[in-house]
């Protein structure tokens, strides 16, 4: 699969060249755990500064030290070569340093000049010259908002154009980005890099933060990476690539499995060649093992989120569907699990109508799901691992005796789960909300793979993982199609659709306007098509 053709890094600093912005010995814990330790960065004037890492690594939680929403345990941060304290955004502010967060803090039902203007002395009589201020800094960066839309309004690169439009419009000299690029189309990111190209071109600086190595290649003059709370090396983008920051970021993981490493680093190119290797899945004959016809659902705003929506999946085949963020992914993924009703159509599996049904009948039919709340939505939280692992198999005959769960046998089974998916645990019955967000996922991994369903349902499954983790989650996939499962692979991320899925469709506001088989994927193509610009168009 394609991706942003490679440009001139932003920004390359040059040895020697002042450093506007130090953070040294930086430690931060949080209870027991320690997120940072003794971590260390520079940043220089005028430059895209890559900050990568795996999940966890501690490159989020070191920026929003710099931004003031932490208070570090230890450390010094000097900004133009004075000591500063930061102990809040404002202070942050005030030092001409804004972040733009991954999660956009906006209020929806506000236009742009109210949302970019929040927070300011500038109040409700300053609106005009506020709109006129938002619109010569939109035209300057290439930054294309109208000040008077209502943010709820627009699409998600809109919107984090407004976020970096409000940083610009506080006077930042250094833009923090964290995961940028996770809900744009392949066209919104080249467009996001041209603006900060000439964001830096009139001096200030930004903070790159991301997991993609494509990207933070292509856009960054050095990179930082860090590991287990650490920046281990700052390199400059001529003396890197994408193998040379994996072997950073993930250490002995880097020779093994390319492909998986790639596709988790977000190298479209190595992911796709790698996928490319594999054949071309035939065109299935006989009925399809999961059939979705007409399909209508709400959202739980009551709004119709599916309209007349239409899916087939087949044995041994992994279908995957893109889009971005927001365009039905979550109703989708809910309605094939059962778990959210369908007001109009039909869902089969095996040829047995569920949409209706009780989600007993669900389970007997073989229905798994992976949701992307884990949290929220995949464990009981004050329960126990063994609960966890058991929830949902508790009527099966494997686990019962004389009418009575044998919790003898449950509890060896958790075991041997536990051991089988590496979840790290001090138990089986230590309670599963005192996992880490990577250990929670792997349970729920678990309980679903572990049951060998006949249809899979996974929703961006990979989300807040490390790469050893990621490259288990593939394995499974592959695992679960090869047994002659139905999985349905719902994901925001292309490169990892373009390594596992056989055909990919494209869900956007609600309906599917494009299908593509493996070997004709293609991400400006299917980026179009994510932006609801429709093949008939």
């Amino acid at each position: 699969m394609s991706g942003p053709a490679p440009a001139a890094p932003a920004g390359s600093a040059v040895p020697g060249s002042p450093r506007p912005l130090t953070m040294s010995g930086i430690s931060k814990s949080f209870g027991s755990v320690r997120a940072l330790s003794d971590a260390d960065f520079e940043l220089a004037p005028g430059e895209v500064h890559g900050l990568v890492g795996g999940n966890g690594a501690g490159k989020t939680t070191l920026m929003n030290v710099l931004y003031g929403l932490y208070r570090p345990d230890a450390g010094e941060v000097h900004v133009d070569g004075r000591e500063v304290t930061i102990r809040s955004p404002r202070d942050a502010i005030g030092l001409g340093i804004g972040m733009v967060h991954q999660h956009l803090l906006q209020v929806s039902t506000y236009s742009v000049v109210e949302n970019v203007v929040l927070g300011t002395s500038g109040g409700s009589g300053g609106l005009r010259q506020a709109a006129r201020r938002i619109t010569e800094l939109s035209d300057r960066f290439g930054l294309a908002v109208d000040p008077r839309a209502r943010t709820d309004r627009l699409s998600v690169g809109a919107r984090q154009r407004v976020e970096i439009l409000k940083v610009l419009y506080r006077g930042a000299r250094v833009l923090i980005l964290d995961e940028p690029t996770t809900n744009l189309t392949p066209q919104e990111v080249d467009a996001l890099f041209a603006s900060l190209r000439e964001i830096v071109a009139e001096g200030t600086s930004v903070v790159f933060i991301s997991h993609k190595a494509r990207e933070v290649l292509a856009i960054c003059g050095r990179i930082s990476v860090m590991r287990d709370g650490r920046r281990i090396a700052t390199v400059p983008r001529a003396s890197t690539d994408a193998t040379g920051l994996a072997s950073l970021m993930v250490g002995e993981l880097a020779g093994e499995r390319t492909s998986e490493v790639a596709a988790a680093l977000g190298v479209g190119e190595v992911a796709s060649a790698a996928a490319a290797e594999e054949p071309v899945a035939s065109t299935p004959d006989g009925p399809a093992l999961l059939s979705v016809s007409g399909v209508v659902a709400h959202n739980d705003h009551g709004v119709a989120a599916l309209h007349g929506l239409d899916l087939e999946v087949w044995a041994g085949e992994v279908l995957g569907v893109a889009g971005v963020a927001g365009n039905g992914q979550v109703e989708l993924a809910e309605v094939l699990a059962g778990v959210r009703p369908v007001r109009q159509g039909s869902v089969r599996v095996g040829g047995s109508e569920l949409a209706g049904a009780p989600t007993r009948r669900w389970l007997s039919a073989g229905v798994a799901y992976v949701p992307e709340d884990r949290h929220r939505d995949g464990i009981l939280g004050a329960a126990t691992v063994t609960d966890n692992l058991l929830l949902g198999a508790q009527r099966d005959r494997a686990y019962r005796r004389g009418g009575m769960i044998d919790w003898r046998r449950v509890r060896e089974h958790a075991r041997d789960t536990i051991d089988r998916y590496s979840i790290k645990t001090p138990g089986p019955d230590a309670p599963a909300g005192n996992l880490s967000g990577g250990n929670i996922q792997r349970l729920v991994l678990a309980r679903a793979f572990d049951r060998e369903p006949s249809v899979l349902v996974l929703q961006n499954p990979t989300r807040g993982l490390d790469l050893r983790s990621a490259r288990f989650v593939y394995d499974r996939v592959r695992d679960a199609r090869d047994r002659g499962c139905a999985v349905v692979l719902i994901s925001e991320d292309l490169d990892e659709l373009s390594l596992l899925a056989d055909r990919m469709v494209v869900l956007y506001s609600g309906e599917v306007v494009g299908e593509r088989r493996r070997g004709h994927y293609d991400a400006y193509e299917l980026g179009r098509l994510m932006a609801g610009l429709r093949e008939d168009a």
